[in-house]
């Protein structure tokens, strides 16, 4: 079983991410479609995409901000949940990040449930859980 994450360059790796966002955010969390593509997917994000023996299961990206990073959009097929893909998957953002010097800080928004997972990887709650897309959030951060 061969797991690798690569920077989605490509039209069609990009339209791999999308799938699997689509997959996951809209068909099985229920969000709005209209908010789940955004401005910043087709100019500024820089795409990941996680295979498994060659087939997608895994897709996030990295938006850069004046003063931090954010990790936005990560999903896992269901099927393969809870199998380390999403820790590699945020591995690698925070390494390209660091080797690539593109910020001195990483933020995400993350859904409540995996405040746990996002800890374990140095993150810490910031501020208030929130609404986004009907689903509770919070605002994490790490260093770089």
């Amino acid at each position: 079983m061969t797991f690798l994450v690569e920077i989605a360059l490509t039209n069609e790796a990009r339209a791999a991410c999308y799938r699997l966002r689509h997959q996951v955010f809209v068909e099985e969390q229920g969000v709005p479609i209209e908010l789940e593509i955004d401005e910043h997917d087709e100019s500024d994000a820089i795409h990941f995409l996680g295979k498994l023996n060659g087939e997608p299961i895994a897709a996030s990206r990295l938006c850069l901000f004046p003063d931090y990073a954010k990790i936005q959009r990560l999903v896992v097929l269901k099927a393969v949940r809870g199998e380390g893909f999403g820790r590699t998957m945020m591995n690698c953002m925070m390494e390209h990040t660091k080797h690539h010097a593109l910020a001195p800080s990483l933020a995400l928004d993350a859904q409540t449930h995996a405040i746990e997972f996002y800890t374990q990887l140095g993150f810490r709650v910031e501020g208030e859980a929130f609404d986004d897309a009907g689903i509770q959030h919070v605002r994490m951060v790490r260093q770089v």
